[in-house]
């Protein structure tokens, strides 16, 4: 689940380094949150670290281009 509160054409405008970078300051805050075993703040900041994360997958995501999908198709057959 994202977090309702963070701007997320916000964070799809950021830079690859700047997500990551964010994504460790959230985790280690995190790290935090469990060992003071504050459960709400450990929500927020799953949250938020969920937002991040599918913002990543979709910079990743956007580095490929489409039509190797389609090159590949004839190659890859699992069913």
């Amino acid at each position: 689940m994202e977090h309702p509160f963070l701007n997320t054409d916000e964070i799809s405008k950021m830079k690859m380094e700047d997500i990551q970078a964010k994504i460790t300051e959230l985790t280690n805050k995190l790290g935090v949150a469990y060992g003071t075993g504050n459960q709400y703040l450990i929500h927020q900041l799953n949250m938020a670290l969920e937002t991040y994360n599918v913002a990543m997958q979709r910079k990743l995501q956007d580095m490929f281009p489409k039509d190797q999908e389609e090159k590949y198709k004839d190659k890859i057959d699992i069913k």
